[in-house]
């Protein structure tokens, strides 16, 4: 099977095989592209290409997402292969622990490489903007001074060193902040804006900021203060499912601390 890097210039040929559902998967590929801690790759077929795939490196831990493979040649073994080769290289790296999201098309493959389930999320929407009365008097925009603590809070929750993918996104943050100190965070500008905070009331109140004007929201299991905020103020749990599995060491992660996850691609 023929797995090569996948180029700027290929990003308009995999447009063939978007899937349903899913965002326009040309904007996360350029990312990869672009970003020198992800590998993305493709398989090409008789010059077309058939099957894609990410790696994402975060130190010691690593995530595989947007692994899509055209509807015509499912059923060969082409999903498994990119999910091998890239778990491949994710080890010769030093990743210890590789994490991924599944969907249920997905979960079977992951589980033939050697991926265990180690937790689940659930995807909730509703009809109508919920306006908040008041904000919270902690909510401020990330200054430099916060910097490092965002990126410090980030690791003690999420269990990686992710720091190269949200040093770039640390002007546009907005903190839950108490005499100096970061409960919380909130990126509105990375994937779908991942929340994550160290309180509740941290939590709660950055919740509260995002979903002023958003209406689709995706929380681990886990996270049952958040779920039920969410309940509180209208929304409604959806069938959609998605799956967390993990191959290798497990990571130290937090999920009731998780307020908003980032995406498929990146927990």
């Amino acid at each position: 099977m023929n797995i090569q890097p996948l180029l700027l210039q290929d990003i308009p040929f995999t447009r063939r095989i978007q899937p349903q559902g899913w965002g326009d998967i040309t904007v996360s590929l350029m990312e990869y592209c672009l970003q020198s801690f992800c590998e993305p790759v493709k398989v090409v077929e008789q010059n077309k290409i058939i099957g894609i795939g990410a790696l994402i490196l975060h130190k010691n831990s690593a995530w595989l997402a947007h692994i899509i493979v055209d509807e015509s040649y499912r059923g060969r073994g082409i999903g498994y292969q990119i999910v091998k080769y890239l778990v491949d290289s994710a080890t010769n790296k030093g990743a210890l622990s590789i994490n991924l999201i599944a969907t249920d098309l997905g979960a079977p493959v992951y589980k033939k490489a050697g991926f265990r389930v180690v937790s689940s999320y659930h995807f909730l929407k509703r009809e109508q903007n919920w306006l908040p009365k008041t904000l919270a008097g902690q909510l401020k925009p990330a200054k430099p001074a916060f910097y490092q603590q965002i990126i410090k809070l980030d690791q003690e929750i999420t269990g990686e060193n992710r720091q190269s993918l949200i040093k770039s996104h640390l002007k546009q943050a907005i903190v839950f902040e108490q005499d100096e100190l970061v409960e919380g965070y909130y990126l509105p500008k990375l994937g779908h804006g991942p929340i994550y905070a160290k309180t509740e009331q941290a939590g709660l109140g950055l919740m509260a900021l995002k979903y002023s004007t958003i209406d689709s929201a995706v929380l681990p299991k886990d996270n049952t203060i958040g779920l039920q905020f969410l309940s509180g103020i209208g929304f409604e749990t959806q069938n959609t499912t998605a799956i967390r599995m993990t191959l290798g060491e497990d990571l130290m992660w937090q999920p009731k601390l998780i307020f908003s996850r980032i995406g498929g691609n990146y927990g």
